[in-house]
Parts: C-alpha cells; structure tokens; sequence
C-alpha cells in the first residue's frame, strides 16, 4: 500500500477499539500497563505491521516519520478534485457514479486504497478499512466482486486482488 494509502489502515486500526487502547496506552508512555497478554501483544505487531508503531530497546514508539509522511500525502491528494475524486469528499465516499465507467473507475480506487496485491483480508478487515470510506460495506464488496477487481475465496472467508 502506498504512502498516500496509509490513512486506511491507520483509520481501520483506530476503529478497532483493542488496537485503539493499546495505542493510546503506548502514545500516554503507559505501554507497560498492556502487560503481555495475547490480545495486547497481537494489537501492538498490528500497528507495528501497518509501520505506525516501532518495537524499539525502551519499548513501543511512535513512527513520527511514517504519521507525517502520511498526512502530507492526505493533504495532498485534498486539492485533487477531479476526475473521479469529485466523487468524494475527503476521503469518504458521497455516492456511486451511474455511469458504469466511473463507477468501475471509481472502484478501482476504493481498491487500491484499501488493498495491495500482496494481500489476503478476511471479510472483517476488508469490512474495516471500507467502512472508513463508505458505510455501506457490503455494497462496495459486492461492487469490487462484481468487476473483478478482488477474488473471494469459494469459502468467502478471505478477499485478495486477482492474479493477472
């Protein structure tokens, strides 16, 4: 996922309110109040995983650098209002297009922004990083299913980008 695309998974992280206690217990310097459980260590390697958390010697950290690269390139990509970017305010989602073509283009971006090609997503983390765009989850999966834009396992328990 590029830097531009960083906000979704810190986003997807903050909705998850285990993952935002740990943050916050590590951004307050209590990181040693999450003791060692499974759930906490689990927590910690998810933000370390998405680059916002560094396991350094004296414990968990803040990765200034990754925060501020990441809100440069939001602020960035808020000037770019065309295309299908008129499509959205912010980050979020206003509606889908009617015409097939930007509706096919404008899922594309929702993908690439909450995907990479590397990845498999259980249907709860893909849920996720949708809802930071959009509300209707299930719609926007169905979108992304439905142009070929991600393969769902015969099972429906993970979500991937299709091999080419």
């Amino acid at each position: 996922m590029s830097q531009h695309n960083k906000w979704v998974e810190i986003a997807a992280g903050l909705k998850n309110p285990n993952m935002r206690k740990a943050l916050g217990l590590v951004l307050a310097g209590e990181g040693a109040k999450l003791g060692s459980s499974t759930q906490s260590l689990k927590d910690l390697r998810r933000w370390a995983k998405i680059g916002l958390l560094v396991d350094a010697d004296q414990g968990w950290t803040l990765n200034e650098e990754l925060l501020n690269d990441t809100l440069e390139a939001a602020s960035a990509a808020n000037t770019q209002r065309t295309g299908i970017l008129r499509f959205f305010t912010g980050t979020r989602l206003n509606a889908l297009p009617a015409r097939p073509t930007d509706r096919h283009e404008v899922m594309v971006h929702i993908r690439d922004q909450v995907l990479t090609a590397q990845e498999s997503l259980r249907e709860d983390q893909l849920n996720e990083r949708l809802a930071v765009i959009h509300e209707d989850v299930a719609l926007l999966r169905r979108y992304m299913v439905d142009h070929n834009l991600v393969q769902r396992d015969a099972d429906g328990t993970a979500y991937r980008m299709p091999v080419s």
